[in-house]
């Protein structure tokens, strides 16, 4: 998991790594002052990581603007499935 020495801002939404996956934190305002996870389904690497900020500065972005999707829907990773027709 992310170093926990150092505090994020209030409010934002912190990308963290858990058993080798990315998550991101809620901020407590936003879930009723508990503490909420969205699991993005990534493997912890650079690549991903960058996917992962993004998703939080989208989610930071909409709760400024009031646009935050309390859902989640907006936020969870889209899974495309392919259907193989066997002949």
């Amino acid at each position: 998991m992310t170093d926990t020495s150092s505090r994020a801002k209030k409010g934002s939404v912190v990308v963290q790594t858990r058993s080798g996956r990315l998550r991101l934190q809620l901020p407590r305002q936003i879930c009723g002052g508990d503490r909420k996870y969205l699991y993005l389904n990534l493997s912890d690497t650079p690549e991903n990581w960058e996917l992962a900020q993004a998703k939080a500065q989208l989610i930071e972005s909409d709760i400024k603007f009031e646009r935050f999707d309390s859902t989640l829907k907006k936020y969870k990773p889209q899974i495309h499935l392919t259907v193989i027709e066997t002949i």
